[in-house]
């Protein structure tokens, strides 16, 4: 019930944001839109707490401003390494400890690291991020290890995934 609710505020607030008209009809059709999504979705069995972990929502509004800001830095590193003839590129593979507990948190982690111009997450094996970076200092950077503390900090309201235990192989042949 809880998930249906905050559901509907959400889409009713992004669809107030985003239409902006307050006359009866589009009101109407705007609130008969709102339900039906979100009547929609609950059937569907998608408001569940692998779907949107709404623990982590209040925490994006933090998180949020810190990463336009990292793209903003990382836009300025990247075009001045490109533009400037004195500046060398030295493209290379990094290795990226990723110790968040979840797999939405690792994702979240190569997520941030690609949306930062320089650096892209090309694999995730276990807890290790193999990351491509344009230069020495964009890879000191994802080493540093200040995006996976935030990405830690963001996912620790998200309940841990569960593995699903097979209890065929606890049977004995």
């Amino acid at each position: 019930m809880l998930r249906r609710a905050i559901t509907t505020l959400i889409l009713s607030a992004v669809w107030i944001l985003w239409s902006w008209h307050f006359e009866p009809i589009v009101v109407g059709f705007g609130i008969f839109s709102v339900l039906f999504t979100t009547f929609i979705v609950n059937r569907l069995g998608v408001l569940d707490s692998e779907g949107q972990p709404y623990e982590i929502n209040v925490r994006l509004l933090r998180f949020l401003p810190w990463l336009v800001w990292e793209v903003l830095v990382a836009n300025v590193q990247a075009a001045k390494l490109i533009l400037s003839p004195k500046l060398k590129t030295r493209p290379h593979l990094i290795r990226v400890h990723a110790p968040q507990r979840t797999s939405l948190g690792k994702v979240m982690y190569a997520n941030t690291i690609t949306i930062t111009p320089g650096t892209i997450a090309l694999d995730i094996q276990d807890d290790v991020i193999l990351v491509h970076a344009l230069s020495d200092d964009m890879a000191s950077k994802d080493s540093a290890g200040a995006t996976s503390k935030i990405i830690s900090w963001l996912e620790s309201k998200v309940i841990e995934d569960v593995v699903p235990h097979d209890d065929s192989k606890d049977i004995p042949a």
